[in-house]
């Protein structure tokens, strides 16, 4: 019965002939879209492009998470003055070790057992010294 019947979609404002198979899965797809968007809106999904305005639209307020507020960039290139300034007063033992352990090699600074080796003065004691100097940089950092 249904080989006889004729069937229609509309496509490009034109009334287009199909098989039964094609306009099954056509109206199928667009009571699913349909169902779909029922189902946000009863869930109260909201999407960004509703909170536009003719000022913004509604993508501009979403925060970037991955960008650094303007107060933590000035905090931060504070502190950075003020450990730069402590560093100059540290004795020239002292300014060497922590220079080699934390800026020498591009940056990335060499282990206390690449310094020991270099310097020949043990692991353990460039260890204490290390955390002896760090201590007394928190504690002028601090004040």
């Amino acid at each position: 019965m249904s080989e006889n019947k004729q069937f229609y979609i509309h496509a490009d404002g034109q009334r287009v002939e199909v098989t039964e198979e094609v306009y099954r899965a056509y109206y199928k797809m667009g009571r699913r879209e349909r169902y779909l968007e029922e189902r946000d809106a009863s869930n109260g999904k909201v999407l960004y492009s509703d909170m536009d305005t003719t000022e913004m639209t509604g993508e501009e307020t979403i925060p970037d998470l991955d960008s650094v507020s303007i107060d933590d960039s000035v905090v931060s290139s504070m502190l950075l003055e003020q450990l730069r300034k402590h560093l100059d007063s540290l004795s020239d033992s002292e300014r060497e070790l922590i220079d080699a352990l934390f800026f020498s090699n591009d940056g990335d600074g060499m282990s206390e057992r690449e310094y020991a080796v270099m310097s020949g003065i043990p692991r353990k004691t460039i260890s204490d010294r290390k955390n002896r100097i760090l201590a007394k940089l928190k504690k002028l950092l601090e004040t």
